[in-house]
């Protein structure tokens, strides 16, 4: 009448089942990543935006006020995301003209990309993001600087 239940294949069963979700999770998340440009802009690495810095590109940091004054590339400018996403600012009209942008966020992800596009779109074709953003840039060993 009574049937013994053998626990420890239910457990192993749950345990599987659970195992299954977390790489199909991790999968699925994998692949996010991996799309990061999705805005389809050109992307440098940080040797190639020393590079542009070296060459005199102007360097526009798209964080926010805090983490730009904790560390950013030295001679940057700081113009937020959403400062792009309203509208190109007048000063840097006057800046950009004629010179390669290098743009960059955190971890070149998000809103590096974003800002580089939203700069494609006004007219400035020479706007790059910098992959890895100041992250890539501080790990390659090059200057940051605090405000």
């Amino acid at each position: 009448m009574f049937r013994v239940i053998d626990w420890r294949k239910h457990l192993m069963g749950v345990l599987l089942t659970l195992a299954t979700l977390v790489v199909l999770s991790d999968l699925g998340s994998g692949s996010h990543n991996s799309d990061h440009n999705a805005y389809k802009v050109r992307e440098v690495d940080a040797s190639s935006a020393k590079a542009l810095v070296d060459a005199g590109a102007l360097v526009i940091d798209v964080r926010g006020q805090t983490q730009f004054d904790v560390r950013h590339i030295p001679g940057a400018i700081l113009i937020t995301i959403e400062e792009l996403r309203a509208g190109i600012p007048a000063r840097l009209v006057a800046e950009a003209k004629d010179r390669p942008i290098l743009v960059y966020c955190n971890k070149g992800l998000e809103h590096g990309p974003e800002g580089a596009a939203i700069l494609n779109q006004a007219g400035f074709a020479g706007a790059v993001n910098l992959n890895g953003g100041i992250q890539g840039w501080a790990g390659a060993g090059y200057p940051v600087q605090k405000s």
